[in-house]
């Protein structure tokens, strides 16, 4: 019997093919976004934790999402993403933020956004910008996204993060869309 190469490496029958198309569906979910921020919340929203936002782009539930519900299915849960307790250990634990916080401040070329993050005294604004980076490593396995590769977050997600550090005037920026 003699040793073949690569014979225990995945053919690319074996891979979800879903995981390597980026956006295969965004039509599809655009058309199904388009009117909600004027329509009531419960006539989107399946979790019962979203809260409609200004933008139809921002009303999106986190039932809606296929990585999401892949979490879901595995939590043997039919609840909303930020009521599985994953949820709350990687997003919400300021433990876990600060040592994402590190991470990002050793990547970052960004001399400006080092500075922000490296403060004694942490910001509202500066741990949602840290929860919303976390969430977003957290259900695309681990890999970064940035320029020209963006996800809305689900509703209910930004709902929660804005109540666990709110800002005192009540002024949020919400999503903003890619401009290369």
């Amino acid at each position: 019997m003699s040793i073949r190469p690569y014979s225990f490496e995945p053919s690319v029958n074996d891979i979800d093919m879903a995981d390597i198309q980026p956006g295969r569906n965004e039509p599809d979910i655009q058309e199904q976004l388009e009117g909600r921020s004027k329509i009531n919340v419960n006539d989107w929203c399946l979790c019962n934790k979203c809260i409609r936002f200004s933008t139809d782009q921002e009303c999106i539930c986190c039932f809606e999402l296929e990585k999401l519900h892949k979490l879901l299915l595995h939590s043997n849960k039919k609840t909303c993403i930020t009521e599985i307790s994953s949820f709350s250990k990687i997003i919400l634990d300021e433990e876990v933020l600060n040592i994402t916080r590190q991470q990002i401040i050793v990547k970052s070329k960004n001399k400006s956004k080092k500075k922000t993050l490296s403060s004694s005294q942490p910001t509202n604004k500066m741990w949602r910008y840290i929860c919303y980076k976390q969430f977003t490593y957290w259900i695309n396995s681990w890999n970064s996204i940035g320029k020209g590769n963006r996800i809305v977050i689900p509703s209910c997600v930004v709902n929660k993060i804005r109540q666990k550090y709110p800002e005192q005037d009540g002024c949020y920026v919400g999503y903003k869309s890619c401009t290369l």
